[in-house]
């Protein structure tokens, strides 16, 4: 909370869950929202509405009862809301995703390109079913959004593209995952021996006022 992906995750909320002032509900300082987590398990803690436990690096799904979601063949496209994180909208390849609190022009981050900075990371907007397993833990999530960024960063008529997407995934450091579908976010970060760990995660109920609540281990 508070980075660029987060804010980028913002961004996106707007357009994934529109009317509900998802932007204006969630800026509010990183003490106040980590107050209002639950932790996982515990009585009365939020549902991500399918089987949800913890292992060793953090929390992981279990899709069996979820029936996959078939989409368009289209190459989705990255948008740079802000400076070190990006957005990839698989199901709306053509939607630009703006940064909150003011429009702005594609061109206007073209230099905040994936793999420019030191550390990346990126927001995607996906049916958590095409990662192609029923059971999600941390590993599967990462390699779910590396297949996702290769997709939308790599040309095979480019051959610069291959380097450009190299780096991108090397610089890659936080993945927000969000299935508007499910109602369901999932936010990843990498630790220091570059393992992924899923440790936070968020509902999300249209008919309640478009408020998220958020779990954690």
């Amino acid at each position: 909370m508070g980075s660029a992906t987060w804010r980028a995750t913002l961004a996106v909320l707007e357009a994934a869950f529109p009317g509900l002032g998802m932007a204006a509900t969630l800026s509010r300082r990183t003490d106040e929202l980590w107050r209002t987590m639950d932790r996982l398990g515990e009585p009365g803690a939020v549902s991500l509405g399918v089987p949800t436990w913890v292992d060793e690096t953090g929390m992981v799904l279990d899709l069996s009862a979820q029936r996959p979601r078939s989409g368009r063949a289209v190459r989705p496209r990255a948008s740079w809301p802000y400076a070190g994180a990006f957005v990839i909208d698989t199901l709306d390849p053509l939607r630009y995703h703006r940064a909150v609190g003011g429009p702005m022009a594609p061109g206007e981050t073209a230099r905040a390109a994936a793999g420019e900075d030191d550390e990346t990371g990126v927001v995607i907007v996906a049916h958590l079913s095409g990662a192609g397993v029923r059971v999600l833990d941390s590993v599967a999530l990462w390699r779910y959004a590396g297949r996702v960024v290769t997709a939308a960063l790599h040309d095979p008529a480019v051959h610069e593209s291959r380097i450009k997407t190299r780096r991108a995934l090397r610089a890659l450091r936080r993945v927000v995952f969000v299935d508007p579908a499910l109602g369901i976010g999932l936010c990843l970060q990498i630790d220091v021996t570059r393992t992924p760990r899923c440790l936070l995660a968020f509902s999300v109920e249209r008919g309640d006022a478009g408020t998220p609540r958020f779990v954690r281990p």
